[in-house]
This record gives C-alpha cells, sequence and structure tokens, in this order.
C-alpha cells in the first residue's frame, strides 16, 4: 500500500465529528457510527441527535458505552495503523520487550513486530516454529505490501476477564469459559466457532430482501422525481398560456391574472410539498436500507464474535425497517392534471383538476356481479384536503379486465357534483378486476376485485332429491359441516339427514308432543358441531338433537313471556346462539346451545316473521311473510332496515317463506310467486329463477332455502314434495 492509498484509507476510518482515526467507534440505532467519546460529548440529557440523519438516539441506561460496537471498522482501523508501521509512517517498537531497540522483523502469525535480541529469541522456540517470520527491510523495499492483517482482538470477559470464546443460545450474548459453568450452566452453549455458521445463515437470510427493497425504492425515487418535474413543466406551461390570454386583456384584468397565476403557483408548491414530503419517506427508508445494507456487508466479513454481537441488533432493526418499508407509498400522491381554461367570461379561472385520486373512492362496490347484467357503481371525488369536490368535469375512467385478459370499458355519467356514475357489465365468469382512474391516476384501492357469477344458468336443477317418493311436504333445509344437510319432513312430523352424497343417512322424529316427537316441525339449523336444532311449530318448542339423532334438550314452550314461543317456524345458528322466527309472537326470539333464554325483539317491526339468516356483515336478515319485505337488524336486535315491495314483477316479493345468504353477500329469497330471487347485499335485485309448476326447475311453494359452501342451492318444493338442488357454476 502507498502512501497515497494509506491516506485515503485514513479519510475514509476517521470519525465525521473528530476527522481522527476512529477510536472505539459505536453505531446509533441509524447504523452511522462515531467514536465513543465523540458521542459522549454529543450526548444532551439522555439524547444524542445523529450529525449525518438529524435523527434521535435514546443513549442507554449504561451510557454511550452499551452501544454496539463497530467491529468492522475496529478491524479496519488496526489493520491502517499496521499498514503505517509497516510503512515506517508510524514509529513501530518491538513488542515483546521494553528496550528501545530497531525493530527488525515482522511475524504475521504473532501480529508482532520485533527487534533483533527478540528475533533470535522468537527463531529458538518450539511455540513459534513455522511462523513465518519477514524483515522489516523486506516489506519495505517491496512497492506494494503483503497481504498482511491485524490480528482478531477477541473481547474479554467483563467479569472473569477470559475471552468470549462461547456462545450462549439461550440468552443470545458471547461468554466466557467459566460464565458457561456459571450463569449459564443448563442453557443452550457452545464455541464460537460451531454457533457462527449456523446465525450467520440466519443473519444472511434475514437481510436477503435488502438488495431488492433498495432497487424497488430507487424505481419509486425516479417515479416521483419524474412525476415532480411534470408538474413543474405543466406549470410552467399553463404560467405561459396565463400569460398569452392575459396580454390581450385591458390593464383592469392585471390584477385577476396575478391572482390567477398565484393560484397556480399555490397549486404547485402543494402538490410539490405532498411530493416532497412523500420523497423524504422514500429517501429515509431507503437510507436506513442502505445502511442495513452496508451493516450486512461488514458482518459477511467480520469474526464470529463480531457477527453474534451484531446478531440481536440486526434482527430487530430489519424487522422494524421491513415494516416501515411496507408502509411506503409507491405511488406518486399527487398528479400532474393542472388546465388553464380560455373563456368568453372576461375572468376565466385557472383549474388544477382538484379531484385526488390518492383520495377519491367508489361507493357501495359490489363483492359480486351477475355476468351479462348490467350494474352500477359510484365514485366520489376528493380534494387534497379530503373533503367532496362540488363540480364534475373530471377525467375518470372506469374499466373491467377479467383473469382472461378481456377488457370492457364502462359507461360514465357526470353528475357535475363531483359524483359519477359507472354502468359496468361483467362478461366473463371469475374473478374481474375494476380499474378506476382520475385524470390519470389510479385511485386508492384500485385495482378492485370484483366476483362474476352465472346466476342466469340456474334453470335446472342439478339433482331432485325425495327419498324415492316417500317424502311428504317439506319445509325447512339446512346445511352443516363436511357435507351433511337436513330436511324437515312436514306433514310425516320428522326430520331427514343426508351424507355429502345426498343419500339419506337417518330419519329423526315422529308424531307426538314427547321428547323426540314432533307436531308439524317448520324449521332446521345444524351448527358448527352437526346438532340438530328443530323448531317444533305445533308444540311451540324447539328441540335439539345430537350429530346421531340423540335427543339433547328442548326449549321454549306456549305463551308470550320470556323465554317462551308461539308457532316457530324459520331457524338459524351463529356463534353459540339459536336465532327462532317467532311467527305469533311477531318476533325474533334468541337462545344459547343450552336452551338458555337471551332476548327477544323486532315486535315493532314484524307482522309474520318466517325465516332467519345471518349476512356476511354479521346482521340478522329476517323474511316477512305479511309485509312481503325482507327486514334487517342488529345481531343484538337493534333495527337496521328493510327491502323488497309486494307484487309479482321481478325483485317484487309476494309472501316469502325462506332466505339465504352466501360468502358473497348474495341474499335468495324464495316466496309464495313459486320462485327465487336473487339480491346483492344491500338489497339490489340481480336475477330470479324458476316458476309455477311441477317440472324440474319449477316449483309449486318453495318454503325452504339453503345455501352450501361449494354454490349449491338446495330449494324445498313443498307441495311438489321434493327438494331441488341447482348449481349455480
Amino acid at each position: 500500500m502507498s502512501a497515497v492509498e494509506v491516506k485515503k484509507a485514513q479519510n475514509n476510518l476517521s470519525c465525521p465529528v473528530c476527522y481522527q482515526l476512529f477510536n472505539n467507534p459505536k453505531y446509533l440505532p441509524c447504523y452511522h457510527s462515531y467514536c465513543e467519546g465523540c458521542l459522549e460529548k454529543m450526548q444532551v440529557q439522555s439524547k444524542i441527535i445523529c450529525p449525518e440523519c438529524r435523527k434521535e438516539a435514546k443513549v442507554p441506561a449504561g451510557g454511550v458505552k452499551e452501544f454496539a460496537t463497530n467491529f468492522f471498522i475496529n478491524r479496519l482501523v488496526d489493520d491502517l495503523i499496521l499498514k503505517k508501521k509497516v510503512t515506517g509512517e508510524e514509529k513501530v517498537n518491538c513488542d515483546d520487550c521494553d528496550e528501545d531497540d530497531p525493530v527488525v522483523s515482522f511475524c504475521p502469525d504473532c501480529n508482532s513486530f520485533l527487534c533483533s535480541a527478540c528475533n533470535d529469541s522468537h527463531n529458538r522456540q518450539k511455540r513459534f516454529r513455522g511462523h513465518a517470520v519477514v524483515p522489516l527491510t523486506e516489506l519495505r523495499s517491496n512497492k506494494e505490501t503483503p497481504a498482511i492483517q491485524a490480528k482478531v482482538k477477541i473481547p474479554l470477559c467483563k467479569e472473569h476477564d477470559y475471552e468470549l470464546k462461547h456462545y450462549c443460545e439461550t440468552c443470545d450474548e458471547l461468554v466466557c469459559m467459566y460464565c458457561t459453568m456459571k450463569d449459564h450452566n443448563g442453557h443452550d452453549h457452545d464455541t464460537v466457532n460451531k454457533m457462527a455458521s449456523k446465525h450467520r445463515s440466519q443473519l444472511k437470510k434475514v437481510t436477503t430482501p435488502v438488495e431488492g427493497m433498495i432497487q424497488d425504492l430507487s424505481g419509486v425515487h425516479d417515479n416521483i422525481d419524474k412525476m415532480v418535474k411534470k408538474i413543474r413543466k405543466q406549470g410552467k406551461e399553463v404560467n405561459k398560456q396565463v400569460d398569452q390570454h392575459y396580454n390581450v386583456l385591458v390593464e383592469k384584468l392585471m390584477k385577476q391574472k396575478d391572482q390567477v397565476k398565484q393560484q397556480v403557483r399555490d397549486t404547485v408548491s402543494q402538490k410539490e410539498k405532498a411530493l416532497t414530503t412523500q420523497l423524504d419517506e422514500v429517501d429515509s427508508t431507503q437510507g436506513e436500507l442502505v445502511s442495513m445494507k452496508e451493516l450486512n456487508d461488514a458482518l459477511e466479513k467480520s469474526s464470529d464474535q463480531e457477527a453474534l454481537s451484531a446478531k440481536k441488533q440486526v434482527i430487530d432493526g430489519m424487522q422494524q425497517l421491513t415494516e416501515k418499508y411496507k408502509k411506503v407509498n409507491k405511488h406518486p400522491v399527487q398528479s400532474a392534471s393542472m388546465e388553464f381554461t380560455p373563456s368568453k367570461d372576461p375572468f376565466p379561472q385557472f383549474c388544477s383538476f382538484f379531484a385526488n385520486a390518492n383520495l377519491s373512492e367508489v361507493a357501495d362496490l359490489p363483492q359480486s356481479i351477475a355476468v351479462g347484467k348490467k350494474v352500477e357503481v359510484t365514485i366520489i371525488t376528493k380534494d387534497s384536503n379530503g373533503d367532496h369536490c362540488s363540480t364534475g368535469g373530471h377525467k375518470v375512467f372506469v374499466q373491467l379486465k377479467s383473469f382472461t385478459g378481456n377488457v370492457t370499458v364502462g359507461e360514465l355519467r357526470d353528475n357535475n357534483d363531483g359524483s359519477y356514475v359507472a354502468s359496468l357489465v361483467g362478461e366473463n365468469v371469475g374473478e374481474t378486476k375494476l380499474h378506476v382512474s382520475i385524470n390519470g391516476q389510479e385511485i386508492r384501492g384500485s385495482p378492485y376485485s370484483i366476483v362474476v357469477r352465472n346466476y342466469q344458468a340456474l334453470n335446472l336443477p342439478n339433482k331432485i332429491v325425495n327419498n324415492n317418493g316417500s317424502m311428504g311436504h317439506p319445509w325447512g333445509v339446512a346445511l352443516g359441516r363436511n357435507g351433511v344437510w337436513a330436511v324437515v319432513d312436514n306433514s310425516n312430523h320428522c326430520v331427514y339427514v343426508f351424507d355429502g352424497e345426498d343419500k339419506l343417512v337417518r330419519k329423526v322424529g315422529s308424531s307426538g308432543s314427547n321428547n323426540s316427537q314432533f307436531n308439524y316441525p317448520h324449521g332446521v339449523a345444524l351448527n358448527n358441531d352437526n346438532h340438530l336444532y328443530v323448531a317444533d311449530k305445533g308444540n311451540h318448542r324447539v328441540q335439539k338433537f345430537d350429530v346421531n339423532g340423540n335427543y339433547l334438550l328442548q326449549f321454549g314452550g306456549r305463551g308470550s313471556g320470556d323465554g317462551q314461543l308461539q308457532r316457530p317456524v324459520g331457524i338459524t345458528t351463529h356463534n353459540g346462539r339459536v336465532y327462532v322466527a317467532d311467527r305469533n309472537n311477531c318476533c325474533i326470539s334468541v337462545f344459547k346451545y343450552n336452551g338458555q333464554f337471551c332476548i327477544s325483539f323486532g315486535s315493532d317491526q314484524l307482522v309474520r316473521p318466517y325465516d332467519v339468516a345471518v349476512n356476511v356483515n354479521n346482521q340478522l336478515l329476517v323474511a316477512d311473510y305479511s309485509n312481503h319485505c325482507i327486514v334487517t337488524f342488529t345481531l343484538d336486535g337493534h333495527y337496521v332496515g328493510k327491502f323488497g315491495t309486494q307484487g309479482s314483477n321481478r325483485g317484487q316479493l309476494n309472501s316469502p317463506y325462506s332466505l339465504a345468504t352466501d360468502v358473497n353477500g348474495f341474499i335468495l329469497v324464495s316466496d309464495h310467486n313459486h320462485r327465487v330471487s336473487v339480491f346483492d347485499h344491500v338489497g339490489n335485485f340481480i336475477h330470479c329463477f324458476g316458476s309455477g309448476g311441477s317440472a324440474n326447475g319449477q316449483f309449486s311453494a318453495p318454503v325452504g332455502i339453503a345455501l352450501s359452501p361449494n354454490g349449491s342451492i338446495y330449494v324445498s318444493d313443498h307441495d311438489n314434495k321434493r327438494i331441488q338442488i341447482f348449481t349455480n357454476y
């Protein structure tokens, strides 16, 4: 190493505060390093402000010395000092004696400079046999200093003053031989040589994502920087347009001109400020990632002790960095959309397209839509303050892109109040992405996922179940776990249980009023344990059976008091509770699985409740037979709303019997129109299938309906004495 190279290396290993070679360098949490003494001088109370990144660091309880030591820099400093001694830039004394005799050689194995006497003694001793002692004159005569390195200094135990050659995995710290026998007896520990390989691979694995994150944020930085330049360029262009227009106007417009130009400057400033803040966040995160990468590079060259000492700091720091990286907004928060529009008005206005795509949103976004059916969504534009825009004219673009790549552009209606209605048609069954952009920038959350479903295919049943003609008049039907399902036979006073292949497993109950007997039962439900709950209408009670059909308990009893029932019809279970449509008490009664009464509600809103179901929003839906509608409550009984009107037209209801919901929010309702109507999660009509009759796909009083997890629909065709099973895909 030449003198110039030594000087360059010294500059790179100088503390940014004292400009001297690092003396016991310490890491701050931001991964910048300084001399321990310099940090002590910078400490104010219990805090230190990093001179390079201005981040605040809390000083540990034990003082500055408790910050992690930068062993890598220490090694480089030792190497540099060693090379300066070799080149003669720094005075060198014999390391084996206190005499002031000239040094004549250097032993790389001992990392020692030797005088003539010590050199002779060194060569005579057996323990040094094989050491390649090099004459100092030979080292200094070479143009390039041989690759010599300072010997690794193994840190000493503070308690026992022995080298820390062991590592306790239980306590995550370096220990000496005596520590393993005392405080760490029984812990998982071994020599650092054996432990280092395992934990080095862990460190490498933890920090592997850093490189990709840095590259990703570099691209984000470039995109934001380009957007800043575009905004500045567009701002200049707008100012040019403003100048051209106002030059032809009379002097009285000059004041207005200045005001409009100020709007341009304010808008550009506002957009730049938002993007600058975003840039600061990106740069800060990228800087910390770069520091982590540098630390990781250093650890690859470090000693085992150094790697293990830094392990906890690296892992904790990487976890925090990863969370910070995930929160970085990788799209510019502002667009360059600004425009000056001349008009006949002597006071034209500057338009910056105040709609902020990052804050605008889609209202009432459907989770799924029916294939081929038009659906409308509303786009709400908001300005940079998050307030609703009050004017139209924004460049809104909406399209659906199917998983096959087909693109359908939506029709758009500008309401001229900051809102827009897009009409969309899903043309392909399956997952579809809804893209919404304003002024060329996609809004927050775009693209959205929407499932396109084939409800139009529900014309003919996939299967008919009638117990070989022995089924009486089926009413309620319910789906349980592992494909098990059950149906109430109203006229035969029993419940049939089927397996996943729709084969009859058992018959439960008979006519009567004793336990396990029924009097015109109507509703049935299965909980997560496949326990049966049967609404025994004529006996004014609910009976519970286990998975094998054994009687467990009953609750209810005729009356209008708490826990009493009069003609219970529909029933469902949810989260440990049983919800019963109490027809003649005009309410919903709620019980625990053990039959304990909880609450009743709905008497002010319901006339003749026939069935109940819980939707994806954890709300209770009630089919009100006499009100010809579906009423919604919270699970604790608060009224939410209703939908449905009386009639036979599409979307209307005529004495709804039963209802069911699926995981996408769809609501299926069977009614006296001898059909099943499909509504979305807020009650908008989508489709219907079935008609009056006895042919397959037709109904005569479809009084029960249930949905399986795979999308199959089970309908109790009461007067046709059968269950029809439909598949919606």
